[in-house]
């Protein structure tokens, strides 16, 4: 009984040296400058979005975070390196969630998942626009007329995306799905590429972000359908969602998150946390995100879990369906 009664005592000493060691971490946190990992190339909307809201997070943890791109594979070849990053809290990863679940997928060889990380909070919701070039051939000027053609004549409407398991791809399947079209889906290595065929005439429609297309929007050479978010996008306000016109929850939207490796300490992922709503809540950085069609998401630690979670278990049915399968 003796040494049960000592071993209690050590494992209590144990957890309460543990917890003051965690405690002490957060204290001193941070000592040093943090690295914040963006998986693609710079100027595109994460890379817009996550720069506006670190500068302000720097500013109010009084540190220095370094924004650092690492494109390629599709966001995986910078989140490996963050996953594999030393716990601490000073490597943190900018992404967004669908490659985390998706890339798996799409390409087996991939080693990173969803699963290696701990959202910290959101970052901001970008929705993608349905677009057709305004002077298509096929009579399209709403999106019932889309759908109308769509079903009159199946595959026959070309829509470009920005590639296979990007979210405008993911949104166009979703179409597929719950409208009952078929759609000439056709990959490109980005969203550039596949708006400039679509305003030479070379596809009928596109599904893009909508702050890679505004600019061709306000220049009338593309017409908005449809947005794919609930409510309506404040670049474009007179474009309908798809939800409303078909009367349905119908929903894809880019969710991006700031995420630490897993085993990061709870008081660590906290401190980003707070500086995280902090920044989001900056008057400054909600405009600079309106600039490139994004709303700033406050959340907590917890409320952050649960919407990455409900983005996770939106996809499974595209995969457990075949709807995304191995390229």
């Amino acid at each position: 009984m003796k040494k049960f009664s000592l071993g209690l005592k050590a494992l209590g000493v144990a957890m309460a040296l543990s917890f003051c060691s965690a405690s002490a971490l957060a204290a001193d946190y941070p000592d040093k400058p943090l690295r914040v990992i963006v998986p693609y190339v710079p100027g595109g909307n994460l890379d817009i979005t996550t720069r506006a809201i670190t500068t302000a997070m720097a500013r109010i943890m009084k540190a220095t975070l370094v924004v650092e791109n690492m494109g390629g594979a599709g966001g995986s070849i910078g989140a490996s390196y963050a996953a594999r990053s030393n716990p601490d809290g000073y490597t943190v990863l900018s992404t967004t969630i669908v490659p985390l679940v998706v890339n798996p997928v799409m390409v087996p060889a991939t080693k990173v998942r969803l699963g290696d990380f701990e959202p910290v909070g959101m970052l901001a919701v970008a929705p993608s626009v349905l677009e057709v070039n305004a002077r298509n051939k096929k009579g399209i000027k709403d999106f019932n007329s889309f759908l109308a053609y769509a079903k009159a004549h199946p595959n026959d409407i070309s829509v470009s995306h920005a590639g296979n398991g990007t979210t405008n791809h993911i949104a166009a399947l979703m179409m597929e799905r719950d409208f009952g079209i078929t759609l000439n889906l056709i990959p490109y290595k980005g969203s550039a590429p596949a708006l400039s065929d679509l305003v030479g005439g070379q596809v009928d429609a596109m599904v893009d972000q909508l702050t890679s297309s505004q600019p061709q929007i306000d220049a009338h050479t593309v017409l908005p359908l449809a947005v794919t978010s609930i409510k309506r996008a404040p670049g474009i306000p007179d474009t309908p969602t798809v939800a409303e016109l078909t009367k349905t929850q119908f929903e894809m939207v880019t969710y991006s998150a700031l995420m630490v490796p897993k085993g990061t300490p709870l008081a660590i992922r906290q401190a980003l946390n707070d500086a995280l709503s902090k920044a989001v809540a900056d008057p400054d950085v909600k405009r600079a995100l309106a600039t490139v069609g994004s709303e700033v998401v406050p959340s907590t630690l917890e409320q952050a879990s649960k919407i990455v979670a409900a983005e996770e278990a939106k996809l499974q049915p595209l995969i457990s369906s075949g709807m995304l399968k191995p390229e």
